[in-house]
């Protein structure tokens, strides 16, 4: 320390304590203990000694803390720690001013996002998450990575566009610009935990009659949190993605299917009308090629019952329905179409998004394309069976719903639209002969109370379905069968027992007008009631043949009406199949694939 500033310093501290009302003797000892400490100034040449004044010992030793507080925070100044308070909080500012400039937006989901981006930023006070002392941080470093291959969750890294690694306090970058570059990251994690979540197209953008689907958003603010202070950040960012066992399948054979080398090397099938045993068609001899046989010499555009059952045997090694008949899928899977494949996989796993996170511990899961239902426990299927599905003017709607009970020999009440279209013109053509056969009753109101009418009793012609309902009664020919399962929904589409057995035959089953129709209802109401007390199917059995009867669940039972074209079975195996709606085409257009 300089022998001037040192000198100074004794006198300050001597006038300190006379500005503290301390006594000239005080102040005076303050003065000598600061020369004395400093080692500039001998105890006879100092000023205490020159004013005669003898120290007290107890303000000898405060004076000397007091001297060592100043040495430390002299050294402090002196010391150059690397950290620039001053441009730090000049790039808070600059932070606040980005946020605050952020434009307002009619878009829901921009205008969600830019909420979570503001909220975020204030509770940090504007603080940089992903720069630190003006660079970027290690978790930042692997986020931009991690977004560029965003297209490993069948998202697309464009959509989540990041800035610079370059930008850097070191490299001269101004405070603008970091800020703008923090605050761009924090959107495109933003992006992409929502994407991730809820998927890319919002799932109401399809018919409400096919799709009622609300989106089911990630706490925006939370996830950005959570992101920061992960130990391991890629890790939490991409668990934002569904964690079901499908989702994953099907996205492992997907990243499989990108990087697979293309074995087959014989010209592709042309497509064209699905080829049957007895047709003959040009296309033959090079299905015959992709078996890796040569086709006969003596008709070799035939498509024969010995070509028919060695398609059979390809179709079901490839998870295609194993019928026998070239179609689109099989010729999808044989020419090796990757491309396509890998955009109907992209397809389906944006669908797996729109089913919630928590599908039940015991659960039914209907997969409206492959016209089968099952009940899964633990993620293991305990019980799967066939189902009819609605026609392609009657789709078998894709929500999610709880089954709440059962009903016994139930009444079918008539939904107006069946009514209108398809019961009154064969009531008008013919009343008494139609409810004679058919076992429906007629009601109406009458003085506000609804009654059951008397059908001969109407005008026929002058009946419309808005003034009538109609319900077939309980027996064997009640369209719901013996019993049905319900899920109350808007669609009143419910799952039930059917009279028309002979359907299930079909590898096609879209044949209903939008309901359910189980194969097996009493082994599948079986397993239902193995969580209701005192309930069974050879208690409900008894039941069968007498009134309406209703059994209470004890818990409420997820239901999962679902639309998967493309699913990994339990061997490995990728299946497909039709895309019986269209619902998948539209996805991939969504998408933009």
């Amino acid at each position: 320390m300089p022998k001037m500033y040192t000198a100074m310093m004794a006198i300050t501290i001597a006038a300190a304590g006379s500005a503290l009302c301390l006594n000239p003797s005080v102040a005076a000892e303050a003065g000598a203990s600061s020369i004395e400490a400093s080692g500039q100034m001998s105890a006879n040449h100092g000023p205490l000694r020159l004013l005669d004044v003898q120290p007290s010992a107890g303000f000898e030793q405060e004076i000397a803390n007091r001297i060592q507080i100043n040495t430390i925070l002299t050294a402090l100044r002196q010391t150059d720690t690397g950290i620039d308070q001053q441009r730090d909080q000049d790039l808070f500012d600059a932070v606040a001013a980005k946020i605050d400039a952020i434009p307002r937006t009619k878009d829901f989901l921009e205008k969600r996002d830019n909420a979570a981006l503001v909220a975020f930023y204030e509770t940090r006070n504007f603080q940089t998450a992903w720069f630190d002392n003006g660079e970027w941080t290690d978790h930042a470093r692997k986020l931009v990575f991690a977004l560029s291959r965003a297209d490993r969750d069948g998202l697309d890294p464009a959509d989540y566009q990041t800035p610079s690694l370059a930008l850097s306090r070191q490299a001269g970058s101004a405070n603008e610009d970091i800020a703008q570059a923090d605050i761009a990251l924090s959107l495109a994690l933003t992006r992409y935990t929502r994407h991730a979540y809820a998927g890319r197209i919002d799932p109401r953008s399809f018919p409400k009659k096919a799709v009622t689907i609300k989106p089911h958003y990630p706490d925006s603010i939370a996830a950005l949190d959570k992101i920061l202070v992960s130990s391991a950040p890629v890790e939490t960012l991409r668990s934002y993605n569904p964690q079901h066992q499908g989702f994953l399948a099907l996205r492992k054979e997907y990243n499989r299917l990108r990087f697979a080398g293309k074995k087959d090397q014989t010209p592709p099938v042309p497509s064209g009308k699905s080829l049957k045993v007895g047709m003959s068609d040009e296309r033959v001899p090079l299905i015959w090629r992709k078996l890796g046989e040569t086709a006969p010499s003596d008709n070799p555009t035939l498509y024969s019952e010995a070509l028919a059952g060695k398609i059979e045997t390809y179709q079901a090694k490839h998870g295609l329905i194993a019928d026998g008949i070239v179609g689109n899928a099989t010729l999808r899977v044989m020419n090796d179409d990757r491309k396509e494949l890998i955009s109907d996989l992209i397809a389906n796993l944006e669908r797996w998004r729109w089913l919630p996170r928590d599908l039940g511990d015991f659960h039914v899961m209907v997969n409206i394309p492959t016209f089968h239902v099952q009940v899964v426990e633990q993620d293991k299927a305990i019980h799967e069976t066939r189902v009819v599905v609605g026609k392609s003017q009657h789709k078998t709607p894709i929500f999610s719903d709880q089954m709440e009970y059962l009903v016994v020999n139930p009444y079918w009440n008539v939904p107006r639209s069946i009514a209108s279209n398809e019961l009154l013109p064969k009531i008008k053509s013919d009343p008494s002969a139609f409810f004679s056969k058919t076992n429906y009753q007629v009601l109406a109101s009458v003085k506000g109370r609804t009654q059951i009418i008397d059908p001969s009793k109407l005008d026929w012609e002058k009946v419309d379905a808005t003034q009538v309902r109609l319900r077939q009664m309980p027996g064997t020919r009640n369209a719901l069968g013996n019993i049905k399962f319900m899920f109350p929904n808007q669609h009143a589409v419910y799952l039930h027992d059917t009279p028309s057995r002979s359907l299930f035959n079909r590898d096609y089953r879209a044949f209903s007008h939008g309901c359910v129709r189980v194969h097996e209802p009493m082994e599948f109401a079986e397993v239902i009631l193995s969580r209701t007390k005192g309930w069974n199917a050879a208690r409900v059995k008894k039941m069968i043949g007498g009134n309406e009867r209703r059994v209470n669940l004890a818990n409420k039972i997820p239901v999962h009406l679902a639309y998967f074209t493309t699913w990994m079975s339990d061997d490995g195996v990728l299946q497909v199949r039709s895309d019986i709606y269209g619902h998948n085409e539209r996805t991939k257009k969504a998408l933009g694939l």
